[in-house]
């Protein structure tokens, strides 16, 4: 029988993107994760890990072996969620609006595994670009991208991720590479965004922070397909790090203007402050800063 301790340090790994990150987490010296898995891998028999010096990568056995792993932390965080809530039930109905460009699939095994933990709570979720009202059309939370616009909505910072601005290294061939943000507005852009999206871009941050133009070559609200148009040489784009992080570490993506670095996007859980701070409400907005992160990594991490 697989070490238990072994696959929860293994799933801690893979949530943290390395064992570095996981010691921190965990407490734990990074040598002796280390050696836990290697100790899980020689009794199992398999490599879980591709280990280089800048990254680890899930090879496929490992990617599906983390989905047991997941469901068993899912398990123990229930547990402990029984002991917890055992004279605050946690039930309800929960409708929720989230942005298109969210991933559905990670949205989706995100959602599952709030469900198995809180089997009280009834989920209505909707993908939704539109500026929803929280009471007039019932949603309970709404995810939102900030910055936001003043109300008396009470919204909790959940995440935050860094935006770079990337390209094929075939449209760069073709089209040259900017040296500043003034040369975008000479190249073709993939607008992440609404149809109420202008064609800028925010580029540095405080005193150093200026508005660059381009020419929009298209625009999608799903991250997931500006980066295979980017990679595809239709032009630059703007995403997060953790998005594209291996094709940067591949050089299928390279990254511009670094020296114009930019202000972290931030995501919210906005709910009504009539609301206060419903126990179902804290527990999902818990459980989504928690899970999403562990989600993404997984979906980063895969070979």
């Amino acid at each position: 029988m697989p070490d238990l301790n072994g696959m929860l340090l293994f799933a801690a790994v893979v949530r943290a993107e390395g064992f570095s990150q996981a010691a921190r987490e965990t407490g734990l010296p990074k040598s002796t994760i280390s050696r836990k898995i290697a100790q899980l891998e020689q009794q199992l028999g398999v490599r879980l890990l591709q280990r280089n010096t800048r990254s680890i990568s899930l090879t496929q056995v490992g990617a599906l072996f983390y989905q047991h792993c997941d469901s068993i932390c899912n398990e123990v965080e229930a547990a402990k969620a029984t002991i917890e809530n055992t004279h605050n039930d946690v039930s309800g109905s929960l409708r929720i609006a989230i942005p298109v460009s969210f991933s559905q699939e990670l949205i989706a095994n995100l959602c599952s595994g709030f469900m198995r933990l809180y089997p009280g709570v009834e989920l209505d979720v909707q993908f939704t670009d539109a500026d929803v009202g929280l009471v007039g059309e019932g949603y309970d939370i709404a995810i939102k991208y900030g910055p936001l616009q003043p109300s008396d909505l009470v919204a909790r910072l959940l995440f935050e991720r860094q935006p770079i601005l990337v390209a094929g290294p075939g449209y760069l061939k073709s089209k040259g590479t900017p040296a500043t943000p003034r040369d975008l507005a000479r190249h073709d852009g993939i607008l992440l965004g609404t149809s109420r999206s202008a064609p800028i871009w925010p580029l540095g941050k405080g005193s150093r922070k200026t508005m660059a133009s381009f020419r929009r070559r298209t625009r999608v609200n799903s991250a997931i397909m500006v980066k295979q148009l980017a990679l595809d040489d239709f032009g630059i784009a703007m995403l997060s790090h953790s998005v594209c992080k291996n094709e940067l570490a591949s050089g299928a993506l390279v990254p511009l203007l670094q020296e114009w670095p930019i202000e972290p996007f931030k995501v919210y859980g906005v709910y009504s402050s009539r609301r206060q701070l419903a126990t179902n409400i804290s527990v999902f907005l818990d459980f989504f800063t928690k899970r999403f992160n562990s989600q993404e990594s997984l979906q980063s991490l895969m070979m």
